[in-house]
């Protein structure tokens, strides 16, 4: 009976395991990446997520004052627009809603003072159609790049 228990575990972490790989690196594609970017790097906080499309999903990402920051959203074809907020950790404020945008994928800012954030990304998917839960999983990637403010004036 503990070997088929363990056998179950087993089985079940690998499947899950691979569902997860499935999406690892997916941020690092082309279709994530931002427009000009050539004198920033990437920042280590970029994800990339197996989600259901049309329920959110966030992650808390420190911003740190001083830099510029680009990020790019992405899906799998098919499945756009993907909504994406910022918000305010400490009082759930939105800095940004690509809803606003055009469900835009990629935006640039500053960052002065250092902030905790929450990306909030829904897979919107207006143009699918799910039997169930599994047909509505798909991957998906935030790309952050970020450099440190360029000195100006004189």
């Amino acid at each position: 009976m503990l070997k088929r228990l363990a056998l179950s575990v087993s089985i079940f972490m690998a499947a899950v395991l691979a569902v997860s790989a499935q999406c690892s690196g997916f941020h690092t594609i082309r279709e994530c990446t931002p427009p000009d970017i050539s004198d920033f790097k990437r920042f280590g906080q970029s994800r990339s997520r197996m989600v259901e499309a049309k329920k959110s999903f966030t992650y808390q990402v420190v911003l740190f004052g001083g830099y510029d920051y680009k990020i790019g959203i992405c899906t799998e074809k098919g499945y756009y627009p993907v909504q994406f907020k910022i918000i305010n950790a400490n009082d759930n404020t939105v800095f940004y809603d690509n809803a606003n945008d055009d469900y835009t994928e990629t935006v640039g800012f500053t960052v002065e003072k250092t902030k905790n954030v929450i990306f909030e990304i829904t897979v919107l998917a207006s143009k699918k159609e799910f039997k169930d839960a599994t047909d509505a999983r798909v991957c998906s990637g935030v790309a952050i790049y970020w450099r440190k403010v360029p000195k100006t004036g004189f």
